[in-house]
């Protein structure tokens, strides 16, 4: 049987939890202004495994929001993955040390592979790689900047390295309620060496049913969840059936 995790995201900005609009404009709207109340509430749905994207460590390029977060990790009975502001090995160990489940490196921090090398001989799985593309590119520094690399090279050398965890987020699909690019994921599920998570459009369910057909091992969702389009619970039967 295959089972594919759906996992809700939650972007922290200043504190609380806002959903950024189309192509990662700095503006949101705010859902809630309390980071654990709502974790808790994707708790009570069934959730084993919250997506946390620090906006303000993205733009910044620094950790921010500690205080909260170990406040999550500590009261939270859940897993916390965290993508946002992890530039080094310190930023690595301090994060781990908070108890985050898992840390996702940057293409800023993958593209150095010394410190990726590190950071997987010191905590293999504990670590993901964080893709963001935009049109076949990948983008750095809170996804405005192009790597100048596709998506794909970017992939085959972070395996390369041992990598087995990839969250993909198609930047031009964020927010945007449009669906995936299915053949952009495609291609990247060819690859076959890792565990590919899909973030960026995941609308409906026939999208999250497409996904588990095609090998993807997770989905992110935001913006559907919290307008009503998904609902948490439906989802999550759905991709473990």
């Amino acid at each position: 049987m295959v089972i594919l995790q759906v996992i809700p995201a939650i972007d922290l900005r200043v504190g609380a939890c806002a959903r950024l609009l189309d192509d990662y404009q700095l503006a949101a709207d705010v859902y809630s202004d309390n980071l654990l109340e709502q974790v808790n509430i994707f708790k009570n749905l069934g959730a084993g495994k919250v997506h946390i994207t620090d906006v303000d460590g993205s733009f910044s390029g620094h950790l921010c929001n500690l205080r909260i977060l170990q406040e999550v990790v500590r009261d939270a009975d859940v897993e916390i993955q965290l993508a946002g502001g992890i530039r080094s090995m310190e930023n690595i160990d301090t994060l781990v040390s908070l108890g985050i489940h898992q840390v996702v490196l940057s293409a800023t921090v993958l593209r150095n592979a010394e410190l990726t090398g590190r950071a997987l001989a010191a905590y293999g799985r504990q670590v993901a790689a964080g893709i963001d593309g935009r049109d076949g590119m990948a983008t750095i520094e809170g996804f405005e900047t192009s790597a100048s690399k596709t998506v794909r090279h970017l992939l085959d050398e972070i395996i390369a390295l041992g990598m087995r965890d990839i969250i993909f987020t198609d930047v031009r699909r964020y927010g945007s309620m449009k669906g995936p690019n299915m053949e952009s994921i495609g291609e990247l599920i060819e690859s076959g060496a890792a565990d590919i998570y899909i973030a960026g459009g995941i609308s409906d369910y026939q999208t999250i049913q497409r996904l588990k057909e095609i090998g993807v091992s997770g989905v992110i969702i935001g913006k559907a969840l919290y307008t009503g389009a998904i609902d948490y619970a439906k989802a999550k039967e759905m991709a473990e059936a």
